[in-house]
């Protein structure tokens, strides 16, 4: 009866468990957590209604990024977008980032990846940020010239919503 129990109580927990993030809490972050009680660290994110629309070779249109973020931990949930007049919120020299509606998450999509970036405490004196990567699996239609967005390829993720994990944490880059 007990291993039952403790089978049962095993179970019920390991979908917790795999949201917890990858990363360990610096000493600094982890003295921050204690003293305030309003800094919650962000554990997980889910990305949600992915949408990418790359131009056609030769064109002088840019890509087209859409999706809903959302975080429980931190209860953030906001949209995303990267467009033709987004500008890098990054610092310079570095991967450009796009800063989502709420900004305290960004975002950087290189070769098929999507990095989230989300401030650890904004509403604290931290300076850092919590980062999680995910592989985007896509399907893919051509859009043509005379179409609403023009000549290029339309694609979405084949699993909605896409959960990971923050895997690291690390100072914010100045």
């Amino acid at each position: 009866m007990l291993i039952l129990s403790l089978v049962s109580a095993l179970a019920v927990s390991l979908p917790f468990a795999a949201a917890k993030p990858a990363y360990k809490i610096p000493a600094i972050m982890s003295k921050l957590v204690q003293e305030d009680d309003t800094c919650i660290m962000p554990e997980g994110f889910r990305i949600q209604k992915f949408r990418i629309w790359s131009p056609q070779a030769g064109s002088n249109r840019s890509v087209n990024i859409n999706f809903e973020y959302t975080d429980d931990s931190t209860s953030i949930n906001t949209c995303c977008h990267l467009n033709q007049s987004s500008a890098s919120v990054g610092p310079p020299g570095l991967t450009p980032r796009y800063a989502c509606n709420n900004d305290t998450v960004q975002f950087i999509w290189q070769n098929g990846t999507m990095t989230v970036v989300e401030k650890a405490c904004p509403q604290t004196s931290s300076h850092f940020e919590a980062a999680g990567s995910v592989t985007l699996n896509l399907t893919c239609t051509n859009t043509l010239f005379n179409s609403t967005a023009g000549a290029g390829s339309s694609c979405v993720s084949t699993k909605d919503p896409i959960e990971a994990i923050f895997t690291s944490l690390e100072p914010t880059p100045q």
